[in-house]
């Protein structure tokens, strides 16, 4: 099985007020890619609202997101592997259960020094206090 570039993006109303996402088995799904999937990044939208973002990510080693800014506040989770998150000057090593916040609007970038899978979260538009 492999994981889709994209996938159905869930949203939250009054007549489906949840949304469930089966986060191990994308997980999985990246650990049992094909040879010829190796190498290449994915990334699944779960959840898009109004106010917030769910992304999933997988990452070859080496690969990158360049700077950029969130309009709201993220957290990155390592899923699995092992990334280095930079944040203005600051730069910090990720490993699989290890989760980051950050402000909103702090320029960040990301690398994947292995193999890697985050969880990315965005609250859109929510200005940190």
């Amino acid at each position: 099985m492999t994981l889709p570039m994209k996938d159905s993006v869930s949203t939250l109303s009054e007549e489906s007020p949840t949304a469930v996402f089966d986060v191990g088995a994308l997980l999985e799904s990246v650990g049992q890619e094909e040879p010829t999937q190796t190498g290449k990044d994915r990334t699944v939208v779960l959840l898009k609202t109004d106010n917030l973002r769910v992304v999933f990510r997988s990452l070859s080693e080496g690969s990158a997101l360049p700077t950029h800014k969130a309009n709201g506040s993220i957290t990155v989770q390592v899923l699995d592997g092992h990334i280095e998150f930079t944040a203005g000057a600051q730069t910090t090593p990720l490993r699989k259960g290890e989760l980051l916040a950050l402000q909103s609007g702090v320029p960040h970038s990301l690398k994947a020094l292995k193999k890697s899978a985050i969880l990315i979260t965005v609250a859109v538009g929510m200005q940190s206090s």
